[in-house]
């Protein structure tokens, strides 16, 4: 097929006259070469169908789709027979005004990018995405072929970078904090030799997830260091360190001649006793109740609080890979509560939600 040839693309049904430009160089430049070399519209086809990247031939004119590739067709979560028809618009509903500027580059430079662009998939999900485009120029009127790059790896990849810095500066802070609580263990006055111990130890945990952190470059949790010890134990370290003396903020109440004796990771259960009662105190809950119990081989512990409910959506939270990034809360903290359970054996559960409150059970087998 020569640059003058005419024949029938089976992408959009018409009879082409195929005059690639010149300019059409740089990035896309060897793929509009090699569409205009080949031989037939079959070549021309799988091509075009089997790119690695996400491709879109459009109209300018009203930016309708006129065909697409598998690999966008895997990115959007659309077939791709639904996708041809269908226009820029609705692939950038939040963008229109950028995407006519977009349009308008391509025409008249023959070829433009960006990379601040972000497509809507049929979920609804927003996808970050660099765009490249290339004006080709067949008989019956101008068209563009877009190349969609997802840029979600890239954006993970530059987070994770930034939270490694973040978490080595902050680990230098708490070194200097664990330094000056070592000092104040010395004390004369025993309270603050006990504030002082629950502080160190606060401060160890905080330094062991930065640690963790630092070497894996995610906050991955470690298989449970099983030990024995009571529950009362572990809510006195929770008490310490979330209630304020003085009955200042919400109490905490346990019955502390029960003695249940739990086998599992300490700390661990300490982050997920002190996630869910932070996220009561945060949610205006006046009275945070825990008891355990003993059962078939569990301890189960259950952490009642007297707020006003969990918001819409968080019970179908727990057990997901990513926090919800819509709401009044994250739900970063039952997210690493019911991970730290679920390390364990065991789950985080909702039992009860409502006006009068919230009340989860936490299960934690015991080792095999």
């Amino acid at each position: 097929m020569g640059w003058g040839d005419t024949w029938l693309c089976r992408l959009c049904g018409k009879r082409r006259y195929v005059r690639l430009e010149p300019r059409n160089t740089g990035w896309d430049g060897s793929l509009t070469k090699k569409l205009a070399t080949l031989p037939d519209d079959n070549s021309f086809a799988e091509l075009f169908d089997g790119m690695q990247d996400p491709a879109v031939v459009l109209d300018p004119q009203d930016g309708r789709i006129c065909a697409a590739n598998q690999a966008a067709s895997r990115l959007l979560g659309y077939p791709q027979d639904t996708l041809i028809g269908m226009t820029a618009a609705d692939i950038h509903p939040h963008e229109a005004g950028r995407l006519r500027e977009f349009f308008s580059e391509v025409d008249r430079k023959g070829a433009w990018m960006r990379d601040d662009l972000s497509c809507r998939t049929c979920e609804g999900d927003l996808i970050p995405a660099e765009i490249r485009c290339t004006a080709i120029d067949p008989a019956d009127g101008r068209r563009f072929l877009a190349i969609i790059r997802d840029l979600r790896g890239e954006q993970l990849a530059e987070v994770g970078q930034s939270v490694r810095k973040l978490v080595h500066d902050l680990r230098n802070a708490l070194a200097t904090a664990q330094l000056l609580s070592d000092r104040l263990q010395g004390h004369e006055d025993p309270k603050v030799q006990s504030g002082a111990d629950v502080m160190s130890r606060s401060l160890e945990r905080a330094l062991d997830l930065c640690q963790q952190t630092l070497r894996a470059g995610r906050t991955e949790e470690q298989r449970p260091d099983r030990t024995r010890f009571l529950l009362t134990d572990v809510i006195d370290e929770v008490i310490a360190t979330a209630v304020i003396p003085g009955g200042i903020g919400p109490r905490l109440v346990h019955d502390a001649r029960t003695a249940i004796l739990l086998d599992a990771d300490f700390d661990q259960v300490y982050r997920i006793l002190l996630n869910l009662v932070r996220n009561a105190t945060d949610a205006g809950a006046q009275t945070i109740t825990v008891t355990g119990y003993r059962l078939d081989g569990a301890t189960r512990v259950t952490v009642a609080d007297d707020g006003p409910g969990l918001p819409s959506g968080i019970v179908e939270m727990l057990g997901a890979e990513k926090p919800p990034t819509t709401g009044g809360g994250s739900g970063l903290g039952l997210m690493i509560a019911s991970e730290l359970a679920a390390g364990h054996g065991g789950a985080l559960t909702v039992q009860d939600t409502g006006v009068n409150g919230t009340v989860f059970e936490i299960t934690l087998p015991d080792q095999p």
